[in-house]
């Protein structure tokens, strides 16, 4: 019995990843706010390098900051107006982060993270179309873990080719293109390509966004495999939700939640923790039952 070895599990989603991305410092007067912008060159809050801070004075807020690596500066974004998504802009304080962030070149793993209904696809993929569209990527590669909800029996064996098996897992996409045609017709242009995670080893992928939702199905290797397939001229993609895993292995290895915990403070890594569901009054219910 002496000889039985015996390996240490973790629960990744029982410790609470307390880092955001962002943190929220209130200024109680005019003299303590003037004080912390008379200081930004010292990074008076200890700020991670791509930490937000959301400034308020009383309760309100008075503006969106950021560590940059040497100075504090403020986090501006754009709006998105173009001919295919029409006009799109934050609809919260937390939106307002993640429009800076997925606009940020230097940051090449951008992830968000948060509940249904927080925004997480809608504001990756507004971004990621815009960008296609301006010409500042060649496309899309959407990877899936075909990971089943968890409780839900398997539908069996899909016919036809990987383009149809895959299509399912892309309906997230879907929704925010105008449905399956728009997703077809971005396809078809070759501005997105639908990938399994699976079959993803071995790529070298240059000049495009690899996006994968659902995050929270992934293990640690497979973060990993990812983040060996951007390209020059690429970066990385991810969002999910830790209410939302699947399977005990992502439970006690969960890679999503492991990405930030370790690369939090990169300079090329960015992270923000969406709060407030905007989908509908009725998604926001969901809540209630926890």
């Amino acid at each position: 019995m002496d000889n039985i070895s015996c390996e240490k599990f973790y629960n990744y989603l029982t410790n609470d990843n307390s880092y955001n991305g962002f943190i929220v410092y209130d200024c109680k007067s005019d003299e303590e706010l003037a004080e912390f912008y008379q200081s930004v060159n010292d990074n008076p809050l200890g700020l991670l390098q791509n930490q937000y801070c959301i400034v308020t004075q009383n309760g309100d807020i008075v503006d969106r900051v950021v560590w940059n690596g040497t100075t504090i500066e403020h986090a501006g974004f754009k709006n998105i107006n173009n001919d295919y998504l029409g006009k799109i802009k934050p609809r919260n304080i937390h939106q307002e982060l993640a429009f800076n962030m997925l606009q940020n070149d230097d940051i090449t793993i951008k992830t968000l993270v948060g509940g249904f209904g927080t925004g997480k696809d809608f504001l990756m993929i507004s971004n990621a179309i815009d960008m296609i569209r301006h010409h500042k990527y060649d496309k899309i590669v959407w990877v899936r873990n075909n990971i089943e909800v968890h409780n839900t029996n398997p539908i069996g064996f899909l016919p036809d080719g990987l383009k149809e098996k895959l299509m399912p897992f892309a309906l997230p996409l879907a929704d925010h293109l105008g449905g399956v045609t728009g997703l077809e017709i971005f396809m078809n242009q070759g501005k997105i390509e639908i990938q399994h995670l699976g079959f993803i080893r071995g790529r070298d992928i240059k000049n495009s966004i690899i996006y994968c939702s659902e995050a929270e199905n992934m293990t640690k290797e497979h973060i990993q495999l990812l983040i060996g397939r951007v390209g020059e001229g690429s970066s990385l993609w991810l969002n999910g939700d830790f209410k939302q895993v699947d399977g005990d292995v992502f439970r006690y290895n969960n890679g999503l939640n492991i990405l930030i915990d370790k690369l939090k403070g990169n300079k090329h890594f960015g992270v923000v923790k969406l709060i407030k569901t905007e989908r509908s009054e009725t998604a926001a219910l969901a809540d209630l039952l926890d």
